[in-house]
């Protein structure tokens, strides 16, 4: 018994292997974004690991500065000595709202370049150059008692912030230290 050639087709087929295709295709594009986005995260990564880099350089630098010092520094109000008294002065604009200084949201760039004290030398692949500001804190006598009207020696304690970024200006870092330095 021979069949027709024109037998009645389901097409079956061609709507499977249109559904795989864009299943396929969905994967495809689920993968490209998230191969996008691993991308980002290790441009940003990099950007914060120079940021970083680049503060603690200018953190080291200013706590070589301070230790090379052979008399105390006086602090002042306005840091023209790279000095700045803690208790007094520019740094805090804002007194009532209970955040330290460098939490300010007017601490932007434009006030860094303005108060900071910029790293004297090129760091490779950052956008711009690290700043530090030192506060004289206290410094604490290492004897209580007064003899002859003189204080024997002490330790100054200071606070030295560092601000960086990295590779763009969308990275920045703050870092801080306490140093103490007997004079």
């Amino acid at each position: 018994m021979m069949r027709s050639a024109k037998q009645a087709q389901s097409g079956a087929a061609l709507i499977i292997s249109l559904i795989i295709l864009v299943i396929l295709v969905i994967i495809g594009l689920a993968a490209m974004r998230t191969s996008l986005l691993e991308e980002k995260m290790a441009g940003n990564s990099r950007d914060m690991a120079l940021a970083f880099q680049a503060a603690e350089t200018a953190l080291r630098d200013a706590e070589a500065w301070l230790d090379a010092q052979t008399n105390d520094p006086l602090p002042t109000e306005d840091g023209n000595n790279r000095i700045w008294n803690s208790e007094q002065g520019d740094l805090d604009a804002n007194w009532n709202n209970n955040l330290p200084w460098w939490q300010e949201p007017t601490r932007g760039t434009v006030w860094w370049q303005d108060n900071g004290v910029q790293y004297g030398a090129d760091i490779t692949n950052v956008t711009t150059r690290p700043m530090t500001i030192i506060e004289y804190l206290v410094e604490i006598p290492d004897d209580q008692v007064i003899q002859d009207g003189n204080r024997d020696t002490g330790r100054s304690f200071y606070r030295i912030t560092a601000r960086a970024t990295g590779g763009s200006n969308q990275s920045r870092v703050l870092l801080q230290s306490t140093v103490a330095k007997r004079y």
